[in-house]
C-alpha cells in the first residue's frame, strides 16, 4: 500500500540527522521535490529509495547533487517523463 504519513515536512525534520546513511520513502505519495531539496544536507547518505513517489521529478533530483556518497538511488515509477529537458539533474548525480 501507499504511505500517507511521510511528507515533505517530515523529510525537512530529518535534515539535521547528518549521520543518516539510508532512507526509504517508497510509496510515500505526499513526498515531492521539496522533500528532496530538504535532504541536500545529508551528505552521508549512500542509499535513497523514492520508488513510486509520483510527485518526485527531475527538478527535485538536481537538489541531490551534494550527496556525493550516494551509491544507490531508486526512482522506479517516479514522474520522470521529461528526461531530455532535465537530464542535467541525473548527470550531476552520476
Amino acid at each position: 500500500g501507499y504511505c500517507e504519513a511521510v511528507t515533505d515536512e517530515g523529510l525537512r525534520a530529518l535534515a539535521s540527522v547528518t549521520a543518516l546513511t539510508s532512507l526509504n520513502v517508497e510509496h510515500c505519495k505526499k513526498v515531492t521535490d521539496e522533500g528532496l531539496r530538504a535532504l541536500a544536507s545529508l551528505t552521508a547518505l549512500t542509499s535513497l529509495n523514492f520508488g513510486s513517489c509520483r510527485r518526485v521529478t527531475y527538478e527535485g533530483l538536481r537538489a541531490l547533487t551534494p550527496l556525493i556518497a550516494l551509491a544507490s538511488l531508486n526512482l522506479h515509477a517516479c514522474n520522470l517523463q521529461r528526461l531530455p529537458q532535465h537530464a542535467d539533474g541525473l548527470k550531476a548525480l552520476a
